[in-house]
Formats: C-alpha cells, sequence, structure tokens
C-alpha cells in the first residue's frame, strides 16, 4: 500500500523554579543535562525495548548509561526488564519540592538492571510528579551518568521540561501506511510555534510558554523503522519510500524478534540482545558515539 507524499523520596536545596521558564531553549541544550531522547508517535510497537538494547549497547562498549522512562500515558519500564519487583525509587515517588535533588543519592535509590540505574514510571502506582521533580530528577541522574537515555514515549509532558529540551532525538517509526502518517504529524509538529490540548507535566497548556518547545524541537540525530508484529505485508511501507514521504532517512528497519518478544511476554525481562539485532543496531550505536561527547563535558556541559 502507497502512501501520499503531500507537503503539509529524596530532594533538597534551593527552591521551586518558577514558571517563567518551563520549557527549554528551541533547539538549545537541555540544561546541564547529557542524554538521548528516544520517541515514537505510535505506541506498542518497541520504543522501551529498543531504548534498553541501545543502553545494554553502550554498555557493552564500556559507556555508563542511565535509563529514565517519561512515557507518562504508558510507563513500565521496570516490568519490561523484568526487575518490576527489585525495590528501590519509581518516578511517582520523585519528589523535589526545593528543584534539586543529589546524583549520588538519587542513583544508589534506583533499581538496577544490568549494571543500569533505571527510574521506571509505573503511572498504576499513583500520578506522575510535577514538571520540577521531573527536571531535578533527570539532571541528577544526566550528572552520574555519561549518557542519560530517555524514553519519551509519544512525548507527552516534553513541553515543560527545561532538562531535556533541545536534546539530541531518537525517533522510531511504525513501517505501516498509519504509522508513518503519525510520524510525519509528530514531526510537523516540532515546527509549529503552538498546538491544542494540555501537556500533562504541570497542566501546563501545550504551546502557552514563550519560546516552548514542541517533543521534537530539532530534527532527529536518527530515525529507525520497525516492522510490526503482526499485519499483512501489504501493509507494510518500503525503507526508501517511508524515507521519501517523512523527508528524513532510516538508519535501519528493525524486524520482530521472536526470542525477544517471548522473553518479555514470559516476564523474564531483556536478558540478551539477539544477534539480529546486535548487527542491525550497530549503525545506530556507531552514530550515537560518534555524535554524543562522551566523557568532555557531555552534552549541554
Amino acid at each position: 500500500m502507497g502512501i501520499s507524499n503531500r507537503a503539509d523520596k529524596t530532594g533538597a536545596a534551593n527552591r521551586r523554579p518558577s514558571d517563567g521558564g518551563l520549557a527549554g531553549r528551541p533547539g538549545g541544550r537541555g540544561e546541564g543535562s547529557r542524554g538521548l531522547v528516544f520517541l515514537c508517535a505510535s505506541g506498542g510497537v518497541g520504543l522501551t525495548t529498543l531504548v534498553a538494547l541501545v543502553a545494554k549497547s553502550l554498555a557493552g562498549r564500556s559507556h555508563v548509561c542511565a535509563l529514565a522512562d517519561l512515557d507518562l500515558t504508558g510507563g513500565g519500564m521496570d516490568v519490561l526488564l523484568g526487575i518490576e519487583g527489585v525495590p528501590g525509587l519509581r518516578l511517582e515517588q520523585i519528589r523535589a519540592p526545593l528543584g534539586r535533588m543529589d546524583s549520588r543519592a538519587l542513583m544508589e535509590e534506583l533499581p538496577v538492571w544490568d549494571g543500569i540505574p533505571v527510574l521506571s514510571n509505573d503511572p498504576w502506582n499513583g500520578p506522575a510528579p510535577g514538571w520540577w521533580d521531573m527536571d531535578a530528577a533527570l539532571k541528577a541522574m544526566s550528572g552520574s551518568a555519561e549518557l542519560l537515555l530517555v524514553d519519551a514515549g509519544r512525548g507527552t509532558g516534553l513541553r515543560t521540561l527545561r532538562s531535556i529540551a533541545g536534546l539530541p532525538r531518537v525517533l522510531l517509526v511504525d513501517m505501516t501506511v498509519l504509522g508513518l502518517a503519525r510520524a510525519r504529524s509528530l514531526l510537523a509538529g516540532s515546527k509549529s510555534p503552538g498546538s491544542t490540548g494540555r501537556d500533562v507535566a504541570g497542566g501546563v497548556p501545550a504551546g502557552s510558554e514563550s519560546g516552548g518547545a514542541n517533543p521534537i524541537d530539532v530534527d532527529p540525530l536518527v530515525v529507525i523503522g520497525v516492522r510490526p508484529h503482526v499485519g499483512r505485508s501489504s501493509d507494510l511501507v518500503g525503507q526508501d519510500e517511508a524515507a521519501d514521504f517523512l523527508g528524513l532517512p532510516l538508519i535501519c528497519v528493525l524486524k520482530p524478534e521472536a526470542s525477544l518478544a517471548g522473553s518479555v511476554q514470559s516476564g523474564l525481562g531483556l536478558r540478551k540482545i539477539p544477534r539480529s539485532y546486535q548487527k542491525a543496531l550497530k549503525p545506530l550505536i556507531d552514530v550515537i558515539e560518534d555524535s554524543l561527547p562522551f566523557r568532555s563535558g557531555g552534552i549541554g556541559g
């Protein structure tokens, strides 16, 4: 099927930030953060899995990473990783009324997956904290890791977070007609000065902040395609056609991996990176290493 390419629990010091600067500088860097933000316009296609596999791959290259689950409408990263029973702080428990958290103290409170600290969002246990709480946590985490990998879901809540405004993005695209249409809509939203609706974090009206950042406020560092687990082959869009439709190249297209899905669905979590994914993800890991200044002050440092 073708698609038309028509144009179209810890916290300390100082004070709660004022409402004057909820969003980051357009096209700028996150304030003091060293991070990479992963987004997908479609739900349930494997974004959290991708983020975790990238972290595991980077750790395999001796990089110190941390994972943050900012999918405010989904969450459950700890469940996918198989560490939901591991004690530790979750996103909904974060409190930083004065806008700051101690980096070392926070990292010691987080559950760990394969040596990687994880701040998971478990919305069934309580509502998300305020934007100042999340900002403080993200800044604290990025202060202890070379790279903070953020699962941002569909981008809900990003508008209010200064800590990740302007950080490089990785966009995961569902390789179906509907998935690509959603992805282009997300990309188009980044070009608009504002939009309708309300932002989840802090209840701030989307687009109301002066110079507010959209979910993707810079072109993605990398775009990756993913084929759905089910569906007819006639519903799939080829890599070249998808790139033409989005106006951006796709670095690779991931195929469903039965062993990976089975491990997650059985509650064992992500135990290892499938061989096929090691090969497919190598270009992405190379781009991340080449593009991000590990050990040199970090992104926005």
